[in-house]
Formats: structure tokens, sequence, C-alpha cells
């Protein structure tokens, strides 16, 4: 790129130097003096003096040729009697012989020719500048001097047009090969400047796309490794014939292989949305549905699997109808749910809202439980974060529920939000679109 732009440069400055020569040579007749026919006059008066005196006539013009570069022929009623000029001026056709009378006048297609006649009419002299000849060598020497200069200025010029191209084509390298760090972070203006920070804002979105990806396998990675511990140690005490302590296991392995069914299918559900979500995914089947049904089975499945825990359904009819996947807002009522459960006291009711407000639908679970530092309030929804870590295998979860729940909101045009204080309970609030009223 630095090396095409830096030749059509040289190649303008070629036709540029070309032109200025063009144009010299054209110009090379000049005509000495501010006032031409003043010096024609006094030319024709001269020689009306000595044309009696040939020898004399002869050095007065070659004087006149050195002091002033004119070549003078002097015609008389016989024809060209005395010439500084070699070859001498052409005589002047019968046509413009008449316009001696009025005086000296420029001779029309000769250049720089003037004629002027003698005040006593005895003839008339053509008077004109030399043709300056052309010395090569020397325009050559200055054509090349200007040539040099003007490519050596051109130089920065290409250079600040090829050197972001060049870091731009550099980042790209060591971004496809690996280096995920990788930027142009160059400031420019127009067009250049904007395809850079293009670069670097799809570099940063790789970069948090991979990191995302590969804390996700370590995190799974981790999740799995204590179960499948505890299986493999009740499953050495059974083959040692230890019975008694192998059936302890048990009940931690059922909880544990819960745990992990959970953990697949949270994963495997957090999969289908991040296909659902990109050009030529699979769609996430929608189907209308009536939201005072989905906060109903909601709340049966919560008050079954936690028997003894209160929980409070506040629902303002009516209630609209909305459109989407049936499992995919079970579950993620259900994770919201289990969320309030796991981090809020047993003796603490949980509290869920429905009401319809501008047009949409809104979905809150409310605890009084331990709350969020408003320093996590923006991780909350990061997969695999948990603010009370102290207790993480006590309370159970992997860390998926908020994050899986975040996708499912998106996924049918709605968003999630939290409200929270250390202490005083924490207040997880769901919006979605709602086309249709309904009861």
């Amino acid at each position: 790129m630095f090396w095409r732009v830096y030749r059509h440069g040289l190649l303008l400055l070629a036709l540029v130097a070309l032109a200025v020569a063009g144009v010299g040579w054209a110009l090379g007749r000049t005509f000495p003096g501010r006032n031409a026919e003043a010096v024609a006059r006094y030319a024709a008066l001269r020689a009306a003096e000595l044309a009696d005196r040939p020898d004399a006539l002869e050095r007065e013009l070659q004087r006149v040729r050195e002091a002033f570069g004119l070549e003078i022929t002097f015609y008389g009623p016989a024809g060209a009697f005395a010439s500084t000029a070699e070859p001498p001026h052409p005589p002047l056709p019968p046509a413009e012989l008449p316009h001696l009378a009025q005086g000296p006048f420029h001779v029309l297609d000769r250049g720089f020719v003037f004629a002027a006649p003698l005040p006593d009419g005895r003839g008339y002299l053509l008077i004109g500048g030399p043709v300056h000849q052309p010395h090569l060598g020397r325009a050559a020497l200055v054509i090349a001097a200007v040539l040099v200069a003007l490519a050596i200025g051109s130089i920065p010029l290409a250079r600040s047009i090829a050197s972001p191209i060049e870091r731009l084509t550099a980042a790209a390298r060591a971004l496809g090969g690996g280096d995920l760090s990788a930027r142009v972070r160059l400031r420019a203006g127009g067009e250049v400047g904007e395809l850079a920070s293009a670069f670097d804002e799809m570099g940063e979105r790789l970069e948090r796309l991979v990191r995302g990806e590969r804390e996700l396998l370590a995190n799974v990675s981790h999740e799995l490794r204590t179960p499948l511990a505890r299986i493999r140690v009740a499953l050495e005490l059974a083959a040692e014939g230890d019975l008694d302590r192998a059936r302890r296991f048990l009940a931690e392995i059922g909880a544990d292989l819960d745990e992990l069914d959970r953990l697949v299918e949270e994963i495997l559900t957090a999969a289908r949305l991040d296909l659902a979500s990109r050009p030529g995914g699979l769609p996430v089947h929608r189907e209308p549905l009536q939201l005072s049904a989905v906060v109903g089975a909601a709340a049966e499945r919560f008050r079954s699997e936690h028997p003894g825990r209160a929980l409070e359904v506040d629902v303002e009819p009516p209630l609209p109808a909305v459109e989407g996947d049936p499992s995919l807002l079970a579950r993620l009522l259900r994770n919201l749910l289990d969320n309030a459960h796991k981090y809020s006291d047993a003796e603490e009711p949980v509290v869920l809202a429905a009401r319809a407000r501008g047009g949409k639908a809104i979905i809150e679970v409310r605890d009084r439980g331990i709350g969020i530092d408003a320093a996590d309030l923006p991780r909350l929804f990061t997969p695999f974060f948990r603010t009370d870590r102290s207790r993480a295998r006590g309370t159970g979860g992997v860390g998926l529920g908020l994050a899986l729940a975040r996708r499912i909101a998106e996924a049918h045009g709605g968003a999630i939000e939290a409200e929270s204080a250390p202490g005083k309970g924490t207040t997880l609030r769901v919006t979605l679109p709602a086309p249709a009223a309904g009861g």
C-alpha cells in the first residue's frame, strides 16, 4: 500500500514537471523592454539617419543586438538592405504594407516581431527578440532536482496514509494468531480511524467471549469434581466391603446426582438460548400464555419442592397474556424462587408478585435474606458468580441460576433487574412484553 501510493505520487510529480517544461519551451521567444513600439520607433529613426551609410548602419544594428538582444532586418525599396538576424526576418506580405502608414505595429503570426516604418518612407524595420535555445543539460538538471526534492517531501505523506493500514494488518495477524490482546489503538480521524476503532471493539468483544468460555469450562470442571469424587469414594468403600460407610454416602451421592443433573440441564438451556440468539439459529418456541397460569404453576411447584416454606403470592388482576416458551418461563421463575429460598432464612416468607404496567407484564420475587452488596450487584447475573461464597456448598447451586434467568428474559424480549441491600433482602424484577391483555 505504501509503495503504491508513493509511486502514484511520483507519477503525478513527473507529469507536473513535463507540463512546466512545455510551458517554458513555448514561452522561449521574448522581446525585451517595457514599450515595444517605442523601441521600434527609435530603431527606425536611427536607421533612417544611417540609411546612406551602409557600414555605419550595419555597425549600429550590431550594437543594438549586443546591447538589447534585438535581431533587426532592414528592408528598403530594393529588398533586404541590412540584417543582424540569421536568417533575416521574412518581408511583410503585401496585405500588411499599408499598416506601416499608422506607425509601428505587431506582426501577426510571428511571435514577438514588430514592424516600424522609417520616417522618410524609404523602407521599414522588422525587429524581434531572439529565440532562446534551450539548454537541455541545464533543464534536465533542474527538473531532476525538483523531482528529487518533491519525491523526498512526499515520503511523509505516503507514510501517513500507509502507516495506519500497516498497523491494522499487524494487529489483525496477531489477533488471528491467538493474541487476543492485540489492538490497533490508533487515534485518527476519517474512515481509517473509524476502521481502527471498530477493530479494537471487535477485539474486546472477542476477548470477552473467549475468556467467558474458558471460565465456563473451568467452573463446570470444578463443579463436577466434587460430586464425582464422592461417588468414587462410595464405590471404593463398597468394593472394599465396608457397606455401612458406603450407605452413609448414598444420601449425599443422591443430592450430588441431582445437582449434576440440574447443572447439565442449565448448561444445555444456556446453549439453546445462545444458539437461538445467533442468525440462523433455532428460534425460541413461543405460544400465547396466560401469565396467571404461569405464576400459579411456579408457586405450586415451589411449595411441593419446599414444603413448610412460606410463599406469598401477590397478584394484581387482570394479568396480561404473554407470548413465550412455557418450559423456559417456568425455568426462569423456578430459578428466581430457588435463589430466594437459598439466600433467606426459612422463617421468612418468599413473595411472588405479578402485575401489569404500561403494556408490560412485571413479575417480582422478593425475599428478606442476606441481601447483596452494592459492589456485587453488577456481577449478579454473571455465570458462576455467588455472593455468599462461604455458604456456597451449603446453599447448593453452581451460580448459573440468575445468569440463565436473564438470558431467558432477554430471549423473550424482556429484561431483569435486581434491587438489594445487605441484611434487608433482595427483589428480582422481570419485565416481559405483553401484546394482549387477559384475565
